[in-house]
């Protein structure tokens, strides 16, 4: 790995729909004239500390996209060290830009942190130790002096995207995937604040615009680029929120429409996009649906109007049928976050979003999934709840408990309950999620679901989350009529309706196999090792390496007891 410049990088992360994150910094610093390439991120520190002493970069940069990794990332960077690891450590991502001081507090081994935007400081920080010069001074850069952190304000933001390169992708085969998928960035940004969600503080903190937009002729070129020369004909666009900015959005997003036309590729390819249900307006749906539009995801995240406001998501909870109705109507797949608990959630909004998903989805358009909201690193929430001294857990793995204990006991029933379902990757959840995808993708040479078969399929999801909604709501009831202390989430009635759950779960999995046998590739979908190392449908959204896939799985009923654990521990007064 080494350049006429003297300097190089290796970059390590998640191979997450792409990473773009990486591939835009790989992209810049090689056009400033250094080596570099990107490896996917192992929990063994053996492979790493192995390609480390093979290829000798002067910096290795760590993408640490989920901030509950951290202690996984900071073994492997131990190790790094252990074995004389000399090189420069660097690490980015929206965790560490918003705690930075406590990354370096924890990872010692990290020399620096680059914080927010890291194209431009990556380049410099690169610039400076091929010089010799002095690193520490730089715009947008955390690092450590004495015994404490120092953190250097923020360099300006860059308003005009376009001026970036294209990610590299240089090392991606698209055309051997079973579904050629990219992933592609039209804009940086969300102006709306939601109390959940950092992405609006990751962007404000740098100042400028709250959401820029890459020119439509920009991302045409990257998509034209990409299908003909690469192979690419699934396209998952990583805006935070499409649609944002309203009147101004949706022309942009027709005027993409247009250029997806005009160069030829109606037909070819189709791609997917996320926004509020707000904004899922009929006219530029169907133009989108006209140059490839197949899949919306959605952020519901609640169907109690008091529970949206708890959340700043500032709309009703009838904006979420309007818009199900209009994508129903293009015949549109779609699927949709929803955070059935939240920390200022009582038992009346969580009976209502019950209710509310009975109503959403009850037909079996989609699959129901639901979790509760977590207080990450960067969220108006996070500062709530510890002005209200709320927040438990660790700097990592933030926690909280509800303001009525019986919702304690719910949530760890319904996290035992249907942690299979909806967080792994082998759960019903997943797979109906990619049948679902897969009913109403519409590209050429690719095997089409028959009427029938869709018919089928929505019929089996109805019945997935009408069970779902059954054991749920029972459960509240139950929860809500006994006394804290005779309540046992894991047997009697509550422990029965579990067994349902799983019964139900198992039977609607077999009926899937039986439908989908004679075609091996959607047979593939409900085998649990082919699931995990698929990289068709949206399987692409998590790479893991090939030695952590069985430890996916495997590890699955391990952490969800650990977790149990731990808020029991934390709820402790």
């Amino acid at each position: 790995m080494t350049a006429d410049s003297g300097c190089s990088i290796l970059l390590i992360g998640f191979q997450d729909q792409d990473n773009l994150g990486l591939r835009y910094l790989l992209s810049s610093v090689r056009q400033a004239g250094f080596a570099g390439r990107i490896e996917t991120y192992t929990a063994d520190p053996g492979p790493i500390v192995a390609l480390v002493e093979r290829f000798r970069p002067d910096v290795i940069g760590f993408s640490l996209i989920f901030q509950y990794m951290s202690p996984a990332f900071a073994r492997v960077i131990e190790s790094l060290r252990v074995a004389g690891c000399r090189s420069h450590i660097t690490i980015g991502g929206h965790y560490p830009s918003f705690d930075s001081a406590e990354v370096l507090q924890r990872i010692p081994g990290a020399d620096s942190v680059v914080r927010f935007e890291g194209e431009r400081t990556l380049v410099e920080l690169m610039q400076k130790l091929s010089r010799g010069e002095d690193w520490r001074p730089i715009a947008g850069i955390a690092h450590r002096q004495d015994e404490g952190v120092v953190v250097n304000p923020l360099r300006p933001v860059l308003d005009d995207l376009d001026l970036l390169p294209f990610p590299d992708r240089s090392d991606i085969d698209y055309r051997s995937q079973e579904l050629p998928m990219a992933s592609v960035l039209g804009s940086r940004g969300c102006p709306w604040d939601c109390s959940f969600c950092s992405i609006r503080p990751f962007y404000e903190a740098q100042g400028g615009k709250l959401r820029r937009l890459r020119s439509p002729a920009a991302v045409v070129e990257e998509i034209r680029q990409l299908h003909f020369e690469q192979g690419a004909e699934m396209f998952l666009f990583q805006d935070d929120d499409f649609m944002a900015t309203g009147r101004r959005a949706r022309k942009w997003a027709e005027d993409i429409a247009e250029g997806v036309i005009t160069a030829g590729m109606k037909g070819r390819i189709a791609f997917k996009i996320s926004c509020r249900s707000d904004e899922v307006h009929y006219d530029t749906m169907a133009r989108l649906v006209e140059a490839g539009l197949t899949h919306v995801y959605m952020g519901v995240e609640n169907g109690d109007d008091q529970g949206l406001l708890n959340m700043s998501k500032r709309m009703k909870a009838s904006a979420h049928f309007e818009s199900g109705k209009i994508l129903r109507s293009l015949d549109l797949s779609f699927d949709f976050g929803f955070m059935l608990l939240e920390p200022y959630s009582t038992i009346e909004i969580v009976r209502n979003n019950i209710t509310f998903l009975d109503r959403y989805v009850g037909d079996g358009w989609t699959v129901a999934g639901f979790c509760r909201t977590l207080p990450y690193a960067g969220t108006p929430l996070k500062t709530q709840l510890e002005a209200e001294g709320r927040m438990l857990g660790t700097p990592f793995e933030p926690d909280y408990t509800f303001l009525d204990p019986k919702l304690d006991l719910f949530y760890d029933w319904m996290l035992l309950t249907f942690h299979e379902r909806n967080f792994t990757n082998a759960g019903l959840n997943e797979v109906l999620r990619r049948l679902n995808f897969e009913a109403r993708l519409k590209l050429p040479h690719r095997r089409k679901f028959q009427a029938t078969e869709r018919a089928k399929l929505q019929r089996i999801t109805a019945e997935c989350n009408g069970h779902a909604v059954f054991c749920l709501r029972s459960a509240l009831d139950y929860v809500e009529a006994t006394p804290a202390d005779e309540i046992d989430v894991r047997g009697g009635f509550l422990g029965k309706l579990t067994a349902h759950e799983k019964v139900q779960e198992r039977r609607l999995t077999d009926e899937l196999r039986r439908l989908y046998s004679a075609s091996p590739k959607w047979a593939q979908m409900l085998d649990v090792a082919e699931i995990l190392r698929s990289f068709g449908g949206f399987d692409n959204a998590w790479t893991l390496a090939p030695q952590d896939l069985p430890a996916a799985g495997k590890g699955a009923s391990a952490v969800l007891e650990a977790g149990l654990a731990r808020r029991r521990l934390a709820s402790r007064p």
